[in-house]
């Protein structure tokens, strides 16, 4: 693990459909294609990775396997004069970025995870999937949005040889300088058969190195490492054999600040595999729900990237990036903000700002409130009860900042049912702020003629006591106390940092327990 890196490669991940659907024109032309990829290398992307086949389905080629389908989306029929022609998109695409200076990486998805898609289009699922449901995946765990899914089952050898065989014709017929496996889907194997079945997957991995002539293979797999072991994703002993080039953690969705890095780091530290962690849109379904999916900004962005520099990262992917591609300024312009990403001075030289928040919140899909598909949860809080005041809770939250190499920084938290007069004792690591350091929403200090309220349609959405704190969700907000203070250089630990809340005294009259789980830290350099 190298701690001193002075630049991250950026690698962008293109999935089957987003790009065809909103950037490309219908019919696309290959000239379409080639304008796309000098785009792309304008925004200093040093890798692009696009994805090729799922659920069972090709994108940007056809296969000459029966086995193989190609795409029957709508959106990818806008390919198929192209491909009647004699020219394969995946072939022009990869060409313009060897002659742009890029690498190509075809990526594959591991299994079906948007099955509801093609069924609300009309269409069937993949031929292969159909005709073999004794292959599929059948006992899910309670939660609706595991239903919205037709996976294989990883367990039988001709689901793995379906997978083994696509990827090897691609990497057959194609200039590909890579290939990328996403493992972002519900479920591989049987309901808690994962970590007893994985060797099969592992042993799937093992066929791709031993037969594909070398080329280099990343994966793109959960948070943790234990959310990828309990699936069957043994991502350990894929780095420790040298299976893997590049190993790619993210959450499915979010841009989530507690993702420990720092232990991905120590399982690449001395291998020959990168560790390439992944900026995504937003930080939460609270922050996508409540900013009706105004994306992360270049702080938070910088914010990443200056951890994944931290941690001695080698690269940052972005993925999902397009999910916000009708926001201004737009593509191109969106993606010109990436290039600063890569440069450690030009990171350091920016604010960075951290959101610490649930990322899961409020969801319910996957059987319990915060839980993602891999039944983690996935919605940190910290609870103060009022009724035996004191009451003590700890948020941990991780940061890699020298305090001394930069103006200021500052830590907020937002304590919901917290009221302004509430008594709190906060403690850094250890380290007592002062009483009169902290500065705090008061609601009681808005003038009685000032309205800080906005109008949309029928409801009015409040920005009191915070403004600028609006809320686009139907069900709203509970009442909440904003408090922040300048942070001081010997509170602070590189890795994961202790915020320690005690309530001393409760308001009087207040019920409710108060509940924080937004923390949020802006840094500014000199």
């Amino acid at each position: 693990m190298n701690t001193n890196q002075q630049s991250l490669q950026l690698l962008y991940v293109s999935d089957p459909s987003s790009i065809a659907l909103n950037h490309l024109p219908d019919p696309v032309t290959e000239s379409d294609l080639r304008r796309w990829m000098d785009t792309v290398a304008e925004a200093g992307i040093d890798t692009f990775c696009q994805e090729v086949f799922s659920q069972g389905w090709t994108a940007y080629f056809r296969s000459g396997s029966a086995d193989y389908e190609y795409d029957q989306r709508r959106q990818h029929q806008r390919f198929l004069p192209l491909l009647e022609a004699g020219t394969v998109p995946l072939q022009v695409l990869a060409d313009q970025c060897h002659q742009r200076g890029l690498r190509f990486t075809a990526g594959f998805r591991m299994n079906d995870g948007h099955a509801h898609q093609a069924r609300a289009q009309g269409l069937s699922i993949a031929r292969f999937i159909e005709r073999h449901p004794e292959l599929q995946l059948t006992d899910f765990p309670e939660g609706e949005y595991y239903k919205l899914s037709e996976p294989l089952d990883f367990s039988h050898a001709a689901v793995r040889d379906f997978t083994y065989r696509i990827i090897e014709d691609v990497v057959d017929r194609f200039a590909v300088d890579g290939i990328e496996l996403c493992f972002r889907d519900h479920a591989y194997f049987p309901p808690n058969c994962g970590t007893e079945r994985g060797q099969l997957m592992t042993e799937l991995i093992q066929r791709l190195r031993q037969h594909l002539g070398g080329v280099p293979i990343g994966v793109r797999v959960f948070s943790t490492i234990e959310e990828c072991v309990h699936l069957g994703l043994d991502v350990p002993t894929w780095v420790k054999d040298d299976l893997i080039d590049y190993v790619s953690p993210q959450d499915t969705m979010y841009n989530d600040f507690h993702l420990p890095l720092q232990q991905w780091a120590a399982v690449t530290d001395s291998v020959e595999c990168a560790l390439v962690p992944t900026l995504l849109p937003w930080t939460s379904l609270r922050s996508r729900g409540r900013l009706d999916q105004i994306p992360l900004s270049e702080a938070n962005a910088r914010a990443l990237a200056h951890t994944s520099l931290a941690v001695g990262a080698e690269g940052l992917a972005i993925y999902n990036h397009f999910c916000t591609y009708w926001h201004a300024p737009f593509y191109p312009q969106h993606l010109f903000a990436l290039r600063q990403l890569s440069d450690a001075a030009r990171v350091a030289a920016g604010d960075r700002h951290y959101v610490f928040d649930p990322t899961w919140d409020r969801m319910t899909g996957f059987g319990r409130e915060g839980a993602t598909s891999t039944g983690t949860l996935k919605a940190p809080r910290l609870v103060l009860e009022r009724g035996r005041p004191p009451s003590t809770g700890e948020y941990l939250f991780c940061l890699y900042e020298d305090l001394q190499a930069v103006a200021g920084a500052t830590l907020l938290f937002r304590g919901f049912h917290l009221t302004e007069d509430d008594q709190l004792e906060v403690r850094i690591n250890g380290h007592l702020v002062p009483e009169e350091d902290i500065r705090r929403t008061r609601a009681s200090d808005v003038p009685p003629d000032w309205d800080h309220t906005m109008s949309v349609g029928d409801r009015r959405f409040k920005a009191i006591p915070e403004q600028g704190r609006i809320d686009f969700r139907e069900e709203g907000e509970p009442p909440f106390s904003t408090r922040w203070f300048s942070l001081e250089e010997s509170w602070l630990v590189q890795g994961q940092n202790r915020l320690a809340l005690t309530l001393a005294v409760s308001a009087p009259g207040a019920e409710d327990s108060i509940e924080i789980d937004e923390v949020e830290v802006w840094v500014s350099p000199r």
